[in-house]
């Protein structure tokens, strides 16, 4: 496993981490229609960046590639949402199937370093999912009007420290994976 793979994993681990966080202190405030937004948005972009990184992984087998992308998808999908109600861990399970899916033929289609951009793009669309709990629950409050002009800092903030968070990720992708030399091609 490269080293961008594994960062792959930590931030996957990380996003289920605070989707059963933010579930558990919004779940009661967030309407049925709210709910299945978040479910959808973050099972799709989890599904996109699984399929897109096993797209890349398995490149010319295209059946492992989708049936690695598809179960783990729907598995995130579904574990990350499953606090939000039956209805929407239902969702987020199959949004993360369909997601998985769709990354995986594109994975495959197109090349590593432009895969590992669009990983990277899902994954910051899947942490930013992470801050429709809040957002989404105080527009169902009676008073949905926003506080102050400082608001509006607050998703500008979001998105320095996610891109922040994503260079330092690319900074340990080396060299793309499929363009390692196997073992058996070593001169000696």
């Amino acid at each position: 496993m490269s080293d961008f793979q594994m960062f792959i994993a930590i931030v996957f681990l990380l996003i289920i981490i605070f989707s059963f966080l933010l579930a558990k202190r919004f779940h009661l405030s967030l309407h049925h229609n709210q709910r299945m937004v978040i479910s959808m948005i973050s099972g799709t972009c989890l599904g996109l960046a699984a399929g897109g990184m096993f797209g890349s992984v398995f490149q010319g087998n295209l059946f492992i590639a989708t049936v690695l992308g598809v179960t783990t998808g729907a598995f995130i999908g579904g574990i990350c949402n499953c606090r939000l109600g039956v209805v929407s861990c239902i969702e987020g399970l199959t949004a993360g199937l369909m997601g998985g899916m769709m990354g995986a033929m594109l994975g495959d289609m197109i090349s590593i370093t432009e895969s590992i951009m669009l990983i990277k793009l899902f994954i910051t669309l899947a942490v930013c999912s992470l801050i429709l709990y809040p957002f989404l629950a105080s527009i169902s409050c009676a008073d949905s009007s926003i506080p102050s002009k400082i608001w509006f800092l607050k998703p500008f903030l979001v998105f320095l420290i996610v891109t922040g968070f994503l260079i330092g990720g690319t900074l340990i992708v080396d060299e793309p994976i499929n363009d390692q030399v196997p073992h058996s091609e070593h001169s000696s």
